[in-house]
């Protein structure tokens, strides 16, 4: 899913060019700046040339809006000088919470143009110079109705965000939504590792810092989207009081390969019958809510590492009968020099939305 032209503010915005099929995917979420450095080699071969993952304090960033403007360049400043990239194509991300996405059905023969469509649904705007807006033609269904794919955000949150880059020394060339990042990250895992379920309906959930990203899609459309208040934050509360940890401490172990012998039972298995109980609910909610026919083929869970995670999937599998698999999809590309592979696993659940985004570019 792939949209041409978020229109940014025309101040910021510089079209820039690239001698090479590289892209430089940027998500900044309230825990850290996540980059990741993409060559495309084919179509769905990529090379993961670079990453860098850089923590952020609290109050910088607070359900996607930037709390503190200077400390945020100044950790923009820092994961671009780690990084060491001279890529000039860049996509970043806007949090689903600043922008709204929908798909508009056109009738083949209807006498409004795409652009006047669009026109009219951005109509319950005061001016076009409060939002920022971008659409494009995804599918055409066997009825003969085209799909448009339209997203806005407010034109304010674009260029608080645009400023930071800006003042940061980074100039994007597009932008995206973390959701359809998410959704790029699918369809790409899709196409490469199992391309039998590319228009099977399919559940997505990613999970991040403080929530986790629900999403339910077929034929790369999304149908249903829903934010459940369960992420990391969750476990590391659990392993602060299961080992009496500070949250720094209570981090460094989340990631790391070595854990306590009773983490599964104290920690890791509350949390994912906890999670599969919020896998269930949302089911519940789409097919009561969305008066859906599709059967949900396969369930993907995105951002949960593999430690410790024995019998996950098959817990999943046992109470929705549905089957499940843990993904990281940044594990697709194969990795430049200097790449520690095992360094790459413990960070890669924190890239899903980062490689979508430089996908999304190439």
């Amino acid at each position: 899913m792939k949209l041409n032209n978020f229109k940014i503010n025309s101040k910021n915005k510089k079209v820039a060019t690239t001698s090479s099929r590289q892209c430089l995917g940027i998500s900044i979420t309230d825990k850290s700046i996540n980059m990741v450095l993409l060559n495309a080699r084919s179509l769905n071969q990529f090379r993961l040339e670079k990453y860098v993952v850089v923590p952020l304090p609290k109050n910088i960033i607070g359900n996607g809006n930037v709390e503190n403007h200077e400390e945020l360049v100044a950790h923009l400043q820092q994961a671009n000088q780690k990084l060491r990239s001279s890529c000039r194509n860049i996509t970043v991300a806007i949090s689903q919470r600043q922008a709204f996405i929908q798909f508009l059905d056109r009738d083949e023969d209807t006498e409004y143009t795409e652009e006047e469509q669009v026109m009219a649904e951005l109509s319950q705007y005061d001016s076009l110079d409060d939002v920022s807006y971008d659409y494009q033609s995804v599918s055409i269904n066997g009825q003969g109705k085209e799909n448009l794919l339209l997203v806005n955000s407010k034109r304010d949150d674009v260029n608080i965000l645009m400023d930071a880059y800006t003042d940061a020394g980074i100039t994007p060339t597009q932008m995206d939504v973390d959701l359809l990042a998410v959704i790029n990250s699918a369809i790409t895992w899709i196409n490469i590792r199992q391309p039998e379920l590319t228009n099977k309906c399919i559940a997505v959930f990613n999970i991040d810092y403080s929530e986790t990203q629900a999403i339910i899609m077929c034929h790369g459309k999304l149908l249903y989207k829903q934010e459940i208040n369960l992420g990391y934050e969750h476990l590391m509360q659990s392993l602060r009081r299961s080992y009496q940890l500070t949250e720094e401490e209570a981090w460094d172990m989340l990631y790391s390969p070595s854990k306590p012998e009773d983490y599964n039972s104290t920690v890791a298995q509350p949390f994912q019958q906890q999670f599969i109980q919020e896998i269930q609910r949302v089911l519940q909610f789409y097919f009561t809510s969305a008066s859906q026919e599709n059967e949900i083929e396969e369930i993907l869970i995105f951002g949960y590492g593999n430690n410790s995670a024995n019998g996950f999937t098959e817990s999943i599998r046992q109470q929705t009968r549905i089957p499940a698999q843990q993904i990281n999809p940044v594990l697709l590309a194969e990795l430049g020099d200097g790449i520690e592979p095992a360094k790459l696993q413990q960070d890669s659940s924190l890239l899903t939305v980062a490689f979508g985004l430089a996908v999304r570019g190439l």
